[in-house]
């Protein structure tokens, strides 16, 4: 079974993109997948920028169903969260 935070962590240490698959948040059911910039882990979510949104986003990692790490690469547009 994959660990989503120590995943989400070695992407964010390497800079790499990561394909996210979660449950939407208030809308039971809902199931979306984004690409997205990890930035590390905090308080039981996920700190990433969302391509799709063009925004800094949070995810709750209880929401996260997988996570793949992708080949792209992506510039850090700010300081990663050490957890």
């Amino acid at each position: 079974m994959q660990n989503i935070p120590e995943t989400l962590m070695h992407a964010a240490r390497n800079s790499q993109r990561v394909v996210v698959r979660f449950e939407g948040v208030g809308v039971p059911g809902s199931e979306y997948e984004r690409e997205l910039e990890p930035y590390g882990v905090q308080d039981g979510d996920l700190i990433a920028f969302s391509y799709y949104l063009d925004e800094f986003r949070t995810v709750p990692l209880q929401n996260i169903r997988s996570v793949e790490i992708t080949d792209r690469t992506f510039l850090p547009r700010r300081p990663l969260i050490d957890s």
